[in-house]
């Protein structure tokens, strides 16, 4: 059973607004799509387990998608985590392709991919943190102690492991996701003494979801971006420029001539997603290039945001836009 699915993480949407937001020539663009690429990667190959886990039991299993919980003074998160009335299991999702080779002795993962070489952190090492630090947690929270297995799962069909047969903790704690239904079904096997009932585990689970702290990262910080770099304009969807313009009701663009009714929703959505969660009309007025102090009451208004303050210090909530939207 799918309890938490995947939605996209909020740093993607984000990073789509910070390069809707900065010119074509910005010195750090390339960063900034490099970084997206490699979170939508990331997704995708979380996505992609979804296919086959699928195929377990839905009675038998309960399945969260990116938990990721406090414990003491700091975080961690869990790509998926496989709950059973017997064990747990820890999946840390890998969507990399190229040549890969693991090495557990220096804790680094080395990838080759045309003519190239990178080093990432030891997934398998990564996998056997989240272990510790979420028997840390239920010990905390005084729930039953399971057995918590760990795998590292490679998604993508091009990724070549170099690693031999001689490295035990390799092979025993790296799979395909072609096989991660196998690597279960042996741990159902494995694990025979049953913990909690099905209804304490369905308990459990809805704990893991309260307990979820979302990861909000200011991506102006990251990049060092000044909010001077940031473009106003309300964006155009077809045409995707700042050149929207309100007329007679409408937003119109002057670049491709297209027209939308709530075209300054997504500009809204780019500054909760860059700026701030919450907006006074002048900075609405400001960020949207709107002239009328009245439009913007009355498109605010319409909305139907949560306030804050009043008359001149009014500020509207903007989350309610986004939050159905990211994880």
């Amino acid at each position: 059973m799918f309890k938490k699915i995947h939605v996209p993480p909020i740093k993607v949407l984000k990073l789509y607004a910070l390069l809707r937001r900065i010119l074509p020539n910005h010195p750090l663009r390339q960063d900034i799509e490099s970084e997206l690429m490699k979170i939508e990667a990331g997704y995708k190959g979380e996505l992609s387990l979804d296919y086959h886990l699928s195929f377990l039991p839905d009675k038998e299993y309960i399945i969260l998608h990116n938990i990721r919980l406090s414990y003491k003074t700091f975080y961690f998160q869990i790509d998926t985590l496989i709950l059973h009335t017997n064990f747990i299991l820890i999946l840390e999702v890998k969507n990399i392709a190229g040549e890969l080779f693991i090495d557990t002795r220096f804790n680094q993962m080395i990838r080759t991919k045309n003519n190239s070489t990178e080093v990432f952190p030891d997934p398998i090492l990564q996998a056997y943190k989240q272990k510790v630090e979420l028997a840390k947690w239920f010990s905390s929270k005084k729930l039953p102690e399971f057995p918590i297995e760990f795998r590292v799962v490679l998604t993508n069909s091009n990724t070549l492991i170099k690693n031999t047969h001689d490295n035990t903790l390799v092979v025993n704690q790296l799979i395909r996701s072609s096989r991660l239904t196998v690597e279960i079904d042996k741990l159902t096997d494995k694990f025979k003494t049953q913990k909690v009932t099905d209804k304490q585990l369905s308990k459990i689970a809805n704990l893991l979801i309260q307990a979820h702290i979302p990861q909000n990262v200011e991506v102006l910080s990251q990049f060092r971006i000044p909010k001077s770099d940031i473009l106003t304009g309300v964006y155009c969807r077809n045409c995707e420029s700042l050149t929207m313009e309100r007329i007679s009701g409408s937003w119109n663009c002057s670049h491709c001539l297209s027209e939308r009714k709530d075209a300054h929703i997504d500009s809204l959505m780019d500054f909760a997603l860059l700026l701030n969660p919450a907006i006074s009309n002048k900075e609405m007025r400001e960020f949207l290039n709107l002239k009328s102090i009245s439009t913007a009451t009355r498109l605010l208004t319409l909305l139907n945001l949560p306030t804050s303050g009043v008359t001149k210090n009014r500020r509207y909530s903007l989350l309610g836009l986004v939050s159905n939207s990211y994880e």
